[in-house]
């Protein structure tokens, strides 16, 4: 393979006996358990068109009310800053109000599809938020800055929810519930006059949330009285999601470049508005995230010729075996 030739992955895209052999099973487990809702987490290359007619067939057969939730990982939602100027779309990257562009390319990610363009498309106002990954070398919750910088490029803070791992055995990128709390308040802060302010906190996953000596010797100082670790670690950002706050807005580093502002919104957004250039520049100094394997075994990828984010998504397709993740990389992403 030549690194300098672009790659194309393969594309799953159903055709309608297909699309019907997986939905009909699908509706009937919804129906059956009465759910109130689905998170579509796609971590495989799937084109646009697929994603939007399940999206579409779940809102005519289950109605107005049933929530449909997406999991992109978070360099999903973020422009690539490194697409030359002449490739890049007609008009900035930011688009003239709270939307983001849905004609430039993202960084890599894992579902194959553009999702500023599912946004901006009528299928957008269909999805209710997105479960965003900050971890596994694919986001960084330690900060406010890959949060800040996502809605810089123009996505709703309301419809962007925060997805984190519960304790360090989930993933790579575990962030204490202590500093959580603290980011947590502090981009309620920022984004409490934008829409309907921050979308909130997810965290993968319940079953051992908390269960790690920093988060409990942080939430026992709550006193608040819980009777598992799991119910204490949610009752904790509980706090921070839903008690006022007065912080300090002094920038600090947990914000890095994202002081200059959030969304380019018009009068009254409380936010100023964000240039292109300005985004570039977000989004070049983001914070390194950490990644679940060692960064030897991700440069043995990278040297033969992909991105360090393609070699990330392959480690953890293999549970980061490398000879595997090579293999299954020649083979997904042929010259």
């Amino acid at each position: 393979m030549s690194p300098s030739h672009p790659i194309t992955p393969k594309t799953i895209k159903l055709t309608t006996p297909q699309f019907e052999a997986y939905y009909t099973p699908l509706a009937a487990l919804i129906t059956a358990r009465s759910l109130s809702g689905l998170d579509l987490d796609i971590e495989e290359d799937t084109s646009l068109s697929t994603t939007t007619r399940l999206i579409s067939r779940l809102r005519a057969d289950f109605g107005p009310e049933f929530l449909i939730t997406l999991a992109p990982v978070a360099t999903a939602l973020i422009p690539d800053p490194n697409i030359p100027a002449h490739l890049r779309p007609p008009r900035p990257m930011l688009a003239s109000g709270p939307s983001p562009n849905p004609l430039h390319p993202t960084l890599p990610h894992l579902s194959g599809f553009s999702y500023p363009e599912l946004e901006c498309s009528v299928y957008g106002k269909e999805i209710n938020w997105y479960n965003t990954q900050f971890y596994c070398g694919w986001g960084n919750a330690g900060t406010t800055a890959w949060y800040d910088t996502i809605i810089a490029a123009g996505w709703k803070p309301e419809k962007i929810v925060m997805g984190v791992v519960t304790n360090p055995g989930n993933g790579a990128g575990h962030v204490g519930v202590g500093r959580l709390s603290e980011n947590v308040k502090r981009l309620r802060q920022k984004y409490n006059k934008v829409g309907k302010g921050f979308g909130g906190i997810m965290g993968w996953e319940y079953f051992n949330a908390g269960d790690c000596d920093d988060d409990i010797a942080y939430v026992s100082s709550l006193e608040l009285n819980n009777e598992t670790v799991q119910a204490g670690w949610v009752t904790a950002l509980g706090l921070s999601l839903r008690t006022e706050v007065d912080l300090d807005t002094t920038p600090t580093s947990s914000s890095s470049g994202a002081a200059m502002g959030g969304v380019g919104g018009g009068s009254g957004s409380g936010l100023q508005k964000i240039t292109a250039d300005q985004i570039r520049n977000m989004v070049s100094n983001l914070p390194a995230a950490r990644a679940a394997w060692p960064d030897e075994e991700v440069q043995k990828l990278v040297v033969l010729g992909f991105s360090r984010q393609e070699a990330l998504a392959a480690l953890n397709a293999t549970e980061g075996d490398t000879e595997m993740a090579a293999g299954f990389l020649f083979e997904h992403y042929p010259s």
